[in-house]
């Protein structure tokens, strides 16, 4: 277990079976209570930020693309699968 008074979540990271123990523990803490607002504003944030559909990458919609993108240096003999 941790030095400090709560499981760590590099110690959850590390062993999962630790993650009910750690949300009970932050939960009685008073952890996450009362932070709807701010969680809300800083989704908004993030969905201001991002960009519009105009500046992400498009899918292929060509009537020939199967969707998977091939590298142009790459042989037509070689595996799709590593």
């Amino acid at each position: 277990m941790s030095v400090g008074k709560f499981t760590s979540l590099e110690e959850v990271r590390k062993d999962p079976k630790l993650l009910k123990q750690f949300i009970k523990e932050r939960v009685s803490d008073g952890d996450g209570v009362g932070e709807q607002a701010a969680f809300d504003a800083a989704l908004v944030a993030m969905i201001r930020s991002s960009p519009s559909d105009g500046k992400t990458s498009q899918t292929g919609n060509d009537a020939d693309c199967s969707g998977t993108q091939t590298r142009p240096d790459t042989s037509p003999n070689a595996s799709a699968k590593r």
